[in-house]
Protein backbone atom coordinates (compact mmCIF):
# COMPACT_ATOMS: atom_id res chain seq x y z
CA UNK A 1 0.00 0.00 0.00
CA UNK A 2 2.85 2.61 1.25
CA UNK A 3 4.73 1.57 -2.37
CA UNK A 4 1.37 3.01 -4.11
CA UNK A 5 1.76 6.66 -2.26
CA UNK A 6 4.04 9.80 -2.78
CA UNK A 7 5.66 8.27 0.58
CA UNK A 8 7.46 5.84 -1.19
CA UNK A 9 9.15 7.64 -3.25
CA UNK A 10 10.21 10.57 -1.42
CA UNK A 11 12.37 7.55 1.19
CA UNK A 12 15.67 7.68 0.90
CA UNK A 13 17.78 4.43 0.44
CA UNK A 14 17.47 3.46 4.22
CA UNK A 15 14.06 4.32 4.00
CA UNK A 16 12.86 1.84 0.81
CA UNK A 17 14.83 -0.84 2.90
CA UNK A 18 13.94 -0.82 6.58
CA UNK A 19 11.12 -2.27 8.09
CA UNK A 20 10.50 -3.95 11.37
CA UNK A 21 11.24 -7.97 11.28
CA UNK A 22 9.16 -10.35 12.95
CA UNK A 23 11.65 -10.16 15.61
CA UNK A 24 11.81 -10.49 19.45
CA UNK A 25 9.32 -8.19 20.15
CA UNK A 26 6.62 -10.26 17.85
CA UNK A 27 7.38 -13.45 19.38
CA UNK A 28 7.29 -12.16 22.93
CA UNK A 29 3.57 -10.52 22.32
CA UNK A 30 2.05 -14.14 20.39
CA UNK A 31 3.56 -16.01 23.60
CA UNK A 32 2.29 -13.68 26.27
CA UNK A 33 -1.44 -14.91 24.64
CA UNK A 34 -0.06 -18.60 23.47
CA UNK A 35 2.40 -19.72 25.74
CA UNK A 36 1.92 -22.20 28.35
CA UNK A 37 6.14 -21.45 28.63
CA UNK A 38 7.48 -17.89 27.72
CA UNK A 39 10.98 -18.60 26.88
CA UNK A 40 11.22 -15.57 24.41
CA UNK A 41 12.69 -12.14 26.03
CA UNK A 42 15.45 -11.77 27.51
CA UNK A 43 14.16 -10.54 31.03
CA UNK A 44 14.29 -12.04 34.34
CA UNK A 45 11.12 -13.10 34.89
CA UNK A 46 8.99 -14.86 38.07
CA UNK A 47 7.18 -14.07 41.16
CA UNK A 48 7.30 -11.29 43.02
CA UNK A 49 7.41 -13.21 46.17
CA UNK A 50 10.95 -14.70 45.25
CA UNK A 51 12.36 -11.51 45.72
CA UNK A 52 10.01 -9.43 48.55
CA UNK A 53 8.49 -10.97 51.33
CA UNK A 54 5.42 -11.23 51.05
CA UNK A 55 5.38 -10.59 47.63
CA UNK A 56 2.59 -11.95 44.80
CA UNK A 57 2.29 -14.98 43.12
CA UNK A 58 2.01 -12.92 39.97
CA UNK A 59 5.05 -13.62 37.74
CA UNK A 60 6.84 -9.87 36.47
CA UNK A 61 10.40 -9.08 35.45
CA UNK A 62 12.25 -9.29 38.73
CA UNK A 63 13.86 -5.58 39.96
CA UNK A 64 15.26 -4.77 43.09
CA UNK A 65 13.57 -4.04 46.21
CA UNK A 66 15.06 -0.86 46.74
CA UNK A 67 13.04 0.53 43.71
CA UNK A 68 9.19 0.36 45.98
CA UNK A 69 11.50 3.15 48.48
CA UNK A 70 11.02 5.49 45.35
CA UNK A 71 7.72 4.77 43.06
CA UNK A 72 3.98 4.32 43.90
CA UNK A 73 2.97 1.96 40.59
CA UNK A 74 3.56 -1.31 40.05
CA UNK A 75 7.13 -2.00 39.32
CA UNK A 76 6.28 -4.05 36.24
CA UNK A 77 4.93 -0.86 34.70
CA UNK A 78 8.39 0.60 35.46
CA UNK A 79 10.68 -2.48 34.63
CA UNK A 80 9.58 -4.30 31.83
CA UNK A 81 10.20 -3.34 28.03
CA UNK A 82 7.70 -0.83 26.52
CA UNK A 83 6.71 -2.00 22.92
CA UNK A 84 8.81 -0.56 19.74
CA UNK A 85 6.60 1.77 18.54
CA UNK A 86 5.10 3.33 22.02
CA UNK A 87 2.54 1.18 25.08
CA UNK A 88 -0.75 1.86 23.00
CA UNK A 89 -2.70 3.32 25.49
CA UNK A 90 -0.09 6.58 25.61
CA UNK A 91 0.37 5.95 21.62
CA UNK A 92 -3.83 7.01 21.42
CA UNK A 93 -3.61 9.15 23.96
CA UNK A 94 -1.56 11.56 22.05
CA UNK A 95 -3.15 11.11 18.76
CA UNK A 96 -6.39 12.54 20.56
CA UNK A 97 -4.34 15.19 22.25
CA UNK A 98 -3.04 16.40 18.60
CA UNK A 99 -6.21 16.18 17.64
CA UNK A 100 -7.74 18.13 20.39
CA UNK A 101 -5.09 20.68 19.90
CA UNK A 102 -6.02 20.88 16.62
CA UNK A 103 -9.49 21.69 17.37
CA UNK A 104 -9.03 24.01 19.56
CA UNK A 105 -9.24 28.18 18.44
CA UNK A 106 -5.55 29.20 18.20
CA UNK A 107 -5.66 32.07 15.60
CA UNK A 108 -5.16 29.73 12.74
CA UNK A 109 -5.87 30.71 9.29
CA UNK A 110 -8.55 28.06 9.09
CA UNK A 111 -9.83 27.89 12.49
CA UNK A 112 -10.08 24.72 14.18
CA UNK A 113 -8.94 21.45 12.09
CA UNK A 114 -10.01 18.31 12.39
CA UNK A 115 -7.22 16.06 11.84
CA UNK A 116 -8.69 12.86 13.25
CA UNK A 117 -9.03 11.15 9.97
CA UNK A 118 -6.07 12.34 8.33
CA UNK A 119 -2.92 11.30 10.82
CA UNK A 120 -0.75 7.88 11.75
CA UNK A 121 -0.87 6.69 15.12
CA UNK A 122 1.99 8.41 16.74
CA UNK A 123 5.17 6.16 17.05
CA UNK A 124 7.34 7.16 20.14
CA UNK A 125 10.89 7.93 19.94
CA UNK A 126 13.52 9.70 22.28
CA UNK A 127 12.84 13.26 22.59
CA UNK A 128 12.63 15.00 18.99
CA UNK A 129 16.39 14.91 19.28
CA UNK A 130 15.77 12.06 18.13
CA UNK A 131 12.92 12.18 15.68
CA UNK A 132 14.32 14.61 13.57
CA UNK A 133 17.56 12.09 13.35
CA UNK A 134 15.20 9.35 12.13
CA UNK A 135 13.07 11.53 9.64
CA UNK A 136 15.76 12.95 7.93
CA UNK A 137 17.79 10.14 7.61
CA UNK A 138 14.52 8.29 6.40
CA UNK A 139 14.20 11.19 3.19
CA UNK A 140 17.66 12.17 2.87
CA UNK A 141 20.49 9.94 1.43
CA UNK A 142 24.16 11.62 3.23
CA UNK A 143 25.17 14.28 0.71
CA UNK A 144 21.62 15.53 0.05
CA UNK A 145 20.51 18.98 1.49
CA UNK A 146 17.71 19.46 3.83
CA UNK A 147 16.42 23.38 3.70
CA UNK A 148 15.84 25.37 7.05
CA UNK A 149 16.27 28.91 8.06
CA UNK A 150 19.60 30.33 8.84
CA UNK A 151 18.30 30.65 12.65
CA UNK A 152 18.31 27.39 14.00
CA UNK A 153 18.88 25.17 17.30
CA UNK A 154 22.53 24.22 16.85
CA UNK A 155 21.60 20.58 17.77
CA UNK A 156 20.42 20.54 14.33
CA UNK A 157 23.45 21.13 12.63
CA UNK A 158 25.12 17.70 14.66
CA UNK A 159 22.20 15.32 14.24
CA UNK A 160 21.95 16.37 9.91
CA UNK A 161 25.43 17.28 9.40
CA UNK A 162 27.57 15.24 11.65
CA UNK A 163 25.13 12.24 12.02
CA UNK A 164 23.84 12.07 8.64
CA UNK A 165 26.14 13.85 6.77
CA UNK A 166 23.48 16.28 5.11
CA UNK A 167 23.48 19.53 3.68
CA UNK A 168 22.24 22.16 5.24
CA UNK A 169 20.88 24.89 2.96
CA UNK A 170 19.84 27.35 4.58
CA UNK A 171 18.13 31.28 3.81
CA UNK A 172 17.66 33.96 6.03
CA UNK A 173 14.92 33.29 8.54
CA UNK A 174 14.35 37.18 8.52
CA UNK A 175 13.30 40.55 5.68
CA UNK A 176 12.19 43.45 6.77
CA UNK A 177 10.87 41.59 10.59
CA UNK A 178 9.15 39.50 8.57
CA UNK A 179 9.24 35.69 7.85
CA UNK A 180 11.54 35.52 4.78
CA UNK A 181 8.61 33.59 2.20
CA UNK A 182 11.18 34.43 -0.84
CA UNK A 183 14.13 33.07 0.88
CA UNK A 184 12.81 30.08 1.65
CA UNK A 185 11.22 29.34 -2.05
CA UNK A 186 13.93 30.43 -3.78
CA UNK A 187 16.24 27.98 -2.02
CA UNK A 188 13.71 25.21 -2.26
CA UNK A 189 13.88 26.15 -5.78
CA UNK A 190 17.70 26.11 -6.23
CA UNK A 191 17.77 22.70 -4.26
CA UNK A 192 15.17 20.91 -6.39
CA UNK A 193 17.30 21.53 -9.68
CA UNK A 194 18.97 18.57 -7.98
CA UNK A 195 17.26 16.73 -5.72
CA UNK A 196 13.58 15.18 -6.90
CA UNK A 197 12.57 15.34 -3.05
CA UNK A 198 12.49 18.18 -0.84
CA UNK A 199 12.63 18.26 2.85
CA UNK A 200 12.04 21.25 4.88
CA UNK A 201 12.38 22.01 8.41
CA UNK A 202 10.03 24.15 10.50
CA UNK A 203 10.49 24.94 13.78
CA UNK A 204 7.59 27.51 15.26
CA UNK A 205 7.71 28.95 18.15
CA UNK A 206 11.64 29.16 17.10
CA UNK A 207 14.54 28.52 18.73
CA UNK A 208 16.76 30.56 19.47
CA UNK A 209 14.73 33.85 18.15
CA UNK A 210 10.98 32.77 19.80
CA UNK A 211 9.41 33.73 16.15
CA UNK A 212 5.81 32.65 15.87
CA UNK A 213 4.18 33.17 12.51
CA UNK A 214 1.38 34.95 12.03
CA UNK A 215 -2.18 33.57 10.52
CA UNK A 216 -1.54 35.08 7.16
CA UNK A 217 2.06 34.21 6.61
CA UNK A 218 1.11 30.63 7.65
CA UNK A 219 -1.31 30.97 4.64
CA UNK A 220 1.63 32.25 2.65
CA UNK A 221 3.82 29.15 3.32
CA UNK A 222 1.39 26.61 2.64
CA UNK A 223 0.17 28.51 -1.10
CA UNK A 224 3.40 28.75 -1.56
CA UNK A 225 4.53 24.81 -0.76
CA UNK A 226 1.47 23.73 -2.55
CA UNK A 227 2.09 26.01 -5.67
CA UNK A 228 5.66 24.20 -5.88
CA UNK A 229 4.35 21.07 -5.55
CA UNK A 230 2.00 21.20 -8.12
CA UNK A 231 4.25 23.17 -10.40
CA UNK A 232 7.87 21.12 -9.87
CA UNK A 233 5.56 17.69 -9.85
CA UNK A 234 8.35 16.87 -6.57
CA UNK A 235 7.53 16.19 -3.03
CA UNK A 236 7.88 18.24 -0.41
CA UNK A 237 8.66 16.94 3.01
CA UNK A 238 8.04 19.66 5.71
CA UNK A 239 9.13 18.24 9.27
CA UNK A 240 7.47 20.65 11.87
CA UNK A 241 9.66 21.09 15.03
CA UNK A 242 7.07 21.56 17.92
CA UNK A 243 8.85 21.56 20.58
CA UNK A 244 7.50 24.57 21.25
CA UNK A 245 3.98 24.17 20.39
CA UNK A 246 1.42 26.15 22.00
CA UNK A 247 3.73 28.66 23.91
CA UNK A 248 2.60 31.88 22.22
CA UNK A 249 2.33 35.30 23.92
CA UNK A 250 0.58 37.63 21.17
CA UNK A 251 -2.75 37.66 19.18
CA UNK A 252 -0.96 38.86 16.69
CA UNK A 253 0.59 35.10 15.48
CA UNK A 254 -0.90 31.55 15.41
CA UNK A 255 -1.19 29.64 18.04
CA UNK A 256 -1.48 26.14 16.63
CA UNK A 257 1.54 23.69 14.71
CA UNK A 258 1.66 24.87 10.96
CA UNK A 259 1.35 21.49 10.76
CA UNK A 260 -2.83 21.18 10.49
CA UNK A 261 -2.82 24.12 8.01
CA UNK A 262 -0.42 21.57 5.75
CA UNK A 263 -2.82 18.68 6.07
CA UNK A 264 -4.93 18.17 2.84
CA UNK A 265 -3.39 20.51 0.64
CA UNK A 266 -1.49 19.29 -2.14
CA UNK A 267 -1.03 15.09 -2.64
CA UNK A 268 2.81 15.96 -2.95
CA UNK A 269 3.06 17.79 0.61
CA UNK A 270 3.95 15.61 2.81
CA UNK A 271 3.72 16.81 6.64
CA UNK A 272 5.26 14.99 9.56
CA UNK A 273 4.38 16.50 13.40
CA UNK A 274 7.47 16.04 15.32
CA UNK A 275 6.22 16.74 18.80
CA UNK A 276 6.65 15.67 22.45
CA UNK A 277 6.47 15.80 25.94
CA UNK A 278 9.54 17.83 27.15
CA UNK A 279 7.89 21.48 27.09
CA UNK A 280 4.40 20.21 25.93
CA UNK A 281 4.17 18.61 29.95
CA UNK A 282 7.04 20.03 30.97
CA UNK A 283 9.12 16.75 31.17
CA UNK A 284 12.29 17.26 30.03
CA UNK A 285 13.92 14.49 31.70
CA UNK A 286 10.90 12.04 30.15
CA UNK A 287 12.88 11.82 26.25
CA UNK A 288 9.11 10.95 25.12
CA UNK A 289 8.55 12.64 21.43
CA UNK A 290 6.24 11.05 18.69
CA UNK A 291 6.93 11.11 15.17
CA UNK A 292 2.90 11.51 12.89
CA UNK A 293 2.56 11.56 9.24
CA UNK A 294 -0.43 13.71 7.90
CA UNK A 295 -2.21 11.55 5.33
CA UNK A 296 -3.42 13.04 2.38
CA UNK A 297 -6.81 11.73 1.04
CA UNK A 298 -5.34 10.83 -2.30
CA UNK A 299 -3.40 8.16 -0.98
CA UNK A 300 -6.19 5.93 0.33
CA UNK A 301 -8.09 4.51 -2.57
CA UNK A 302 -10.29 2.57 -1.07
CA UNK A 303 -11.98 1.36 2.44
CA UNK A 304 -9.21 -0.49 4.34
CA UNK A 305 -6.40 1.35 2.85
CA UNK A 306 -6.47 3.53 5.81
CA UNK A 307 -5.32 0.90 8.32
CA UNK A 308 -2.65 -0.59 5.71
CA UNK A 309 -1.32 2.23 4.97
CA UNK A 310 -0.89 3.57 8.66
CA UNK A 311 0.74 -0.38 9.57
CA UNK A 312 3.52 -0.37 6.81
CA UNK A 313 4.29 3.34 7.61
CA UNK A 314 4.79 2.19 11.45
CA UNK A 315 6.43 -0.70 10.78
CA UNK A 316 8.84 1.31 8.67
CA UNK A 317 9.50 4.00 11.33
CA UNK A 318 9.59 0.90 14.12
CA UNK A 319 12.30 -0.16 12.22
CA UNK A 320 14.37 3.15 12.49
CA UNK A 321 13.84 3.17 16.22
CA UNK A 322 14.47 -0.66 17.02
CA UNK A 323 18.03 -0.37 15.29
CA UNK A 324 18.68 2.96 17.08
CA UNK A 325 17.48 3.11 20.10
CA UNK A 326 15.31 -0.31 20.45
CA UNK A 327 12.51 1.64 22.41
CA UNK A 328 11.28 4.47 24.61
CA UNK A 329 11.23 4.69 28.49
CA UNK A 330 8.03 2.98 29.69
CA UNK A 331 8.03 4.49 32.68
CA UNK A 332 7.71 8.10 31.65
CA UNK A 333 4.74 6.74 29.30
CA UNK A 334 2.80 5.04 32.06
CA UNK A 335 2.95 8.70 34.33
CA UNK A 336 1.47 10.26 31.10
CA UNK A 337 -1.28 7.75 30.39
CA UNK A 338 -2.41 8.27 34.13
CA UNK A 339 -2.03 12.04 33.65
CA UNK A 340 -3.89 11.93 30.13
CA UNK A 341 -6.71 9.25 30.68
CA UNK A 342 -9.21 11.43 32.26
CA UNK A 343 -9.58 14.04 29.67
CA UNK A 344 -7.58 17.07 28.83
CA UNK A 345 -8.76 20.01 30.54
CA UNK A 346 -6.61 19.54 33.78
CA UNK A 347 -3.57 19.33 31.86
CA UNK A 348 -4.94 22.41 30.01
CA UNK A 349 -5.63 23.94 33.35
CA UNK A 350 -1.92 23.21 34.91
CA UNK A 351 -0.22 24.01 31.35
CA UNK A 352 -1.93 27.85 31.30
CA UNK A 353 -0.47 28.27 35.11
CA UNK A 354 3.14 27.99 33.30
CA UNK A 355 2.42 30.05 29.81
CA UNK A 356 0.39 33.16 31.57
CA UNK A 357 3.96 32.96 34.25
CA UNK A 358 5.97 32.98 30.92
CA UNK A 359 3.89 34.88 29.12
CA UNK A 360 4.29 37.73 31.70
CA UNK A 361 8.46 36.69 31.85
CA UNK A 362 8.01 37.43 28.02
CA UNK A 363 6.42 40.93 28.04
CA UNK A 364 8.85 41.70 30.72
CA UNK A 365 11.82 41.16 28.22
CA UNK A 366 10.36 43.24 25.21
CA UNK A 367 9.08 46.11 27.41
CA UNK A 368 13.00 45.89 29.40
CA UNK A 369 14.55 45.36 26.06
CA UNK A 370 13.10 48.58 24.52
CA UNK A 371 13.90 50.23 28.04
CA UNK A 372 17.62 49.52 27.84
CA UNK A 373 18.15 49.47 23.53
CA UNK A 374 21.36 50.17 22.70
CA UNK A 375 22.46 50.93 19.09
CA UNK A 376 24.74 48.08 19.03
CA UNK A 377 22.07 45.69 19.99
CA UNK A 378 18.48 44.32 17.69
CA UNK A 379 16.01 41.57 18.80
CA UNK A 380 14.44 39.24 16.26
CA UNK A 381 10.55 39.16 15.76
CA UNK A 382 9.43 37.14 18.50
CA UNK A 383 5.80 36.30 19.90
CA UNK A 384 6.37 32.93 21.74
CA UNK A 385 9.04 29.78 22.98
CA UNK A 386 11.59 30.36 25.79
CA UNK A 387 13.70 32.61 23.93
CA UNK A 388 14.25 36.30 22.46
CA UNK A 389 17.60 36.38 19.81
CA UNK A 390 19.52 39.53 20.10
CA UNK A 391 22.18 40.47 17.41
CA UNK A 392 25.12 42.11 18.30
CA UNK A 393 26.75 44.53 15.75
CA UNK A 394 30.38 45.20 15.70
CA UNK A 395 31.20 42.86 19.00
CA UNK A 396 32.03 38.81 18.20
CA UNK A 397 28.80 37.44 20.49
CA UNK A 398 31.17 35.27 22.34
CA UNK A 399 33.30 37.64 23.51
CA UNK A 400 30.68 39.51 24.50
CA UNK A 401 29.01 36.74 26.15
CA UNK A 402 31.81 36.04 27.91
CA UNK A 403 32.78 39.74 29.19
CA UNK A 404 28.51 39.77 30.46
CA UNK A 405 29.07 36.79 32.12
CA UNK A 406 32.33 38.00 33.60
CA UNK A 407 31.60 40.97 34.48
CA UNK A 408 28.26 41.13 35.36
CA UNK A 409 27.31 37.58 36.21
CA UNK A 410 24.28 36.95 33.51
CA UNK A 411 24.55 34.20 31.58
CA UNK A 412 23.85 33.90 27.95
CA UNK A 413 24.01 31.92 25.30
CA UNK A 414 26.12 33.11 22.53
CA UNK A 415 26.16 32.20 19.04
CA UNK A 416 28.37 32.94 15.78
CA UNK A 417 28.41 32.00 12.55
CA UNK A 418 29.68 34.54 9.91
CA UNK A 419 28.57 31.54 7.07
CA UNK A 420 25.14 32.37 7.85
CA UNK A 421 25.30 36.27 8.95
CA UNK A 422 24.82 35.26 13.02
CA UNK A 423 26.19 37.49 15.60
CA UNK A 424 23.97 37.37 18.69
CA UNK A 425 23.29 36.08 21.99
CA UNK A 426 20.26 34.27 23.01
CA UNK A 427 18.40 35.04 26.19
CA UNK A 428 16.26 32.43 27.89
CA UNK A 429 13.52 34.31 29.48
CA UNK A 430 11.95 31.01 30.27
CA UNK A 431 14.04 30.47 32.84
CA UNK A 432 14.67 34.36 34.32
CA UNK A 433 12.07 35.22 37.66
CA UNK A 434 10.24 38.10 36.37
CA UNK A 435 11.83 40.22 39.12
CA UNK A 436 15.14 40.01 37.44
CA UNK A 437 14.57 40.81 34.09
CA UNK A 438 14.54 44.31 33.96
CA UNK A 439 18.18 43.85 35.35
CA UNK A 440 19.12 41.22 33.20
CA UNK A 441 18.79 43.88 30.57
CA UNK A 442 20.50 47.03 32.08
CA UNK A 443 23.57 45.13 32.59
CA UNK A 444 23.45 43.43 28.56
CA UNK A 445 23.26 47.36 28.13
CA UNK A 446 26.31 48.24 30.70
CA UNK A 447 28.01 45.39 29.02
CA UNK A 448 27.76 46.87 25.55
CA UNK A 449 28.53 50.20 26.71
CA UNK A 450 32.20 48.88 27.90
CA UNK A 451 32.89 48.13 24.38
CA UNK A 452 32.13 51.14 23.09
Amino acid sequence: MLKKTPIFESLSSVGKRIFQPNGIFYWTGRAKNEAEINATIGTAVGPELDIIPNGRKKALPYYLPELKNFINIDPERLTSYAPIAGIPPFRELWKKWIIFKGKQEANMPSGPIDASSNITTPVVCNGITNAIYITSRMFLEPGESIICPNKRWGNYNSVLTMQNELKIESFQFFKNAQFNLEGMMNTLNNVSKIQNRMVLILNFPNNPTGYCPTPDEIQAIVKALTQFCQTHQKTIVVLCDDAYEGYTFSEKVAGNSIFYELLNQHELLIPLKLDGTSKEMLMYGGRIAGITLGIHPSWIKEEGDFDQFNTEWINKVQGMVRSTISNSNHFCQEILVDMMKDGFEGIVSSRKKVIDILDERYKGTVASFEKYNHTKMTMDPAGGGFFVFLNIEGIPADKFADHLLVKYKVGTFPIVNPKEKINGIRVAFCSIPIDQIDDCFHKIQLALIDFN
